[in-house]
């Protein structure tokens, strides 16, 4: 895994998964935890190789079993198989962020999908792959998270998520998939929030918007974007971490600006 410590000792500090570690904001909030905090251990996962320039020995770098271009259900099955793994150890997570998510990209056939503009651009095949990243994937997840989330004390579960998602903030139209898509995961990870209650009456979860953040997901987008309102990896994830250390359970399920203010759903 890249370390000189042992899960086993780093289970014993402050231990934080990091899913989607190998993107730019992933990689930033990886550097931010553990500047953050001289006990923070980071799970830090990725389907992408350790990068060069990640030594701290703090981090633990696990490279899924599934290639960039892998099956949905092969996807989900090498997450669902290292979180097993992880149980099976007896881990306990004080918190996950998950920056799983997409936007734009290459479909099967090599097809240039991008955010669709109009009703006539909808395909079920590209609606599927939306719905699979961007809600599907994060709720099994946090499915197969629930044995190493700790009941009777402090923990959070951060997933990444968009102000596009807002039904109500939704003044432009546009972006069929992607829109709908991140609207299902607030609705999703409200859900679990109030069976969590029940069961886990310290765990906060939240889906939290970062703001456009210069990574490759939006530079298709940055053109028109204002010069503020683009912003570092390392500043958004310093934005994250703080509206994340901002949570309290009593607010489990909402939907943040990176700001820390509410969104409406």
């Amino acid at each position: 895994m890249g370390s000189k410590t042992s899960l086993q000792e780093a289970a014993r500090g402050n231990l934080v998964a990091v899913f989607g570690a190998g993107g730019g904001l992933g990689r930033a909030i990886v550097q931010e935890l553990l500047t953050r905090s001289a006990d923070t251990f980071v799970l830090a996962v990725s389907r992408q190789a350790q990068p060069n320039d990640v030594t701290d020995e703090r981090v633990h770098w696990v490279q899924l079993a599934v290639s960039e271009k892998g099956s949905e259900a092969a996807i989900l099955t090498a997450y669902q198989t290292l979180l097993a793994e992880w149980q099976a150890q007896n881990l306990e997570l004080s918190g996950v962020v998950s920056t799983i998510g997409w936007l734009h990209g290459a479909g099967p056939n090599g097809e240039d999908w991008q955010p669709e503009r109009r009703i006539e651009q909808l395909s079920a095949e590209q609606l599927q792959a939306y719905f699979f990243t961007n809600a599907t994937l994060p709720i099994l997840l946090l499915q197969a998270l629930k044995p190493l989330l700790p009941k009777n004390k402090p923990a959070y579960v951060a997933q990444l998520g968009a102000k596009v998602g807002s039904i109500s903030d939704n003044h432009l139209g546009g972006w069929y998939g992607y829109r709908a898509s991140k609207a299902a995961l607030n609705m999703l990870f409200r859900t679990a929030a109030i069976e969590f209650k029940r069961t886990h009456k310290q765990l906060t979860l939240a889906v939290i918007h970062p703001g456009t953040t210069d990574t490759e997901l939006s530079k298709p987008f940055q053109q028109r974007l204002p010069a503020d309102k683009l912003y570092s990896a390392q500043l958004s994830a310093q934005r994250i971490l703080q509206v994340i250390a901002d949570l309290t359970p009593e607010n489990s399920g909402s939907f943040y600006f990176w700001d820390g203010e509410k969104i409406p759903y």
